[in-house]
């Protein structure tokens, strides 16, 4: 569509220098993308140039177009940014994701730099400069960074965060990734976390690759809660002391 056609004009420019932007040059950048962002809310103003194309745009916009879409597909604001970057970085899906996990490590670990990135206070051009210096220590792809730039100059980078989490749908969905959490009371010993895989496994879809995640809750009391993808499983004793509960407050018949 051509909303998504705008957000990857403006995560992967037609320019294929490696280099950042200076800051001054920000607005020049993004100048384009403003004007589409507002067609997100009025798809009228979308009306066709007096002036075609040049080539260059052209065969860019036709590889926007032929890129893949995730399989997932979520039509929150934050769902349409990630798409972009998704379909924007498909030829370089592993460390375009490698280098956002990274990002949310450091909001995660450092307070400092959470509230540099969802302060919205802080001045465009300072924030940008900020950010280019971390990513450059990092060597963040140069997609992540011209994305971060967009979401900088439309203030939307206090929902950095969910862009990632929905990122990482789209990618482990790509990759045949699920993720399958699993609660006990007490830690489970490697032979037990063997054999909740194992199960589970068997209730994925074919071809399917596990993400286990184990994790702890005495509140539960003993037992299992699963949760793979859209599947719940609970099995805890304080679920079964619920509905005991429950049965035995029901008015007899």
């Amino acid at each position: 569509s051509s909303d998504l056609s705008s957000l990857l004009c403006s995560i992967c420019p037609l320019s294929s220098s490696p280099f950042l932007l200076p800051s001054k040059m920000i607005r020049a950048v993004f100048r384009p993308f403003n004007a589409a962002v507002k067609s997100l809310q009025a798809p009228a103003l979308l009306a066709t140039p007096r002036q075609p194309l040049p080539a260059a745009a052209c065969g860019a916009m036709r590889a926007f177009a032929a890129a893949r879409k995730p399989k997932t597909e979520d039509g929150t604001l934050e769902g349409r940014y990630a798409t972009a970057l998704f379909m924007a970085s498909s030829e370089r899906l592993d460390k375009v994701y490698n280098d956002l996990v990274q990002l949310r490590s450091m909001m995660q670990e450092s307070k400092e730099f959470k509230l540099m990135v969802e302060t919205p206070g802080i001045q465009p051009d300072s924030k940008v400069a900020a950010l280019e210096a971390v990513c450059g220590k990092a060597g963040t792809d140069a997609a992540v960074v011209n994305f971060l730039k967009v979401l900088v100059e439309n203030k939307r980078m206090h929902l950095l965060s969910r862009m990632i989490d929905l990122f990482e749908n789209f990618y482990r969905s790509e990759k045949g990734l699920v993720l399958c959490k699993v609660t006990s009371a007490e830690p489970l010993s490697s032979a037990q976390q063997g054999q909740v895989k194992q199960a589970m496994q068997q209730r994925a879809e074919k071809g399917s690759t596990l993400i286990m995640e184990y994790n702890t809750n005495p509140a539960i009391l003993g037992g299992l809660q699963v949760k793979m993808g859209e599947i719940v499983l609970d099995n805890s004793v304080s679920t079964r002391l619920e509905r005991l509960q429950t049965q035995l407050l029901a008015p007899v018949a």
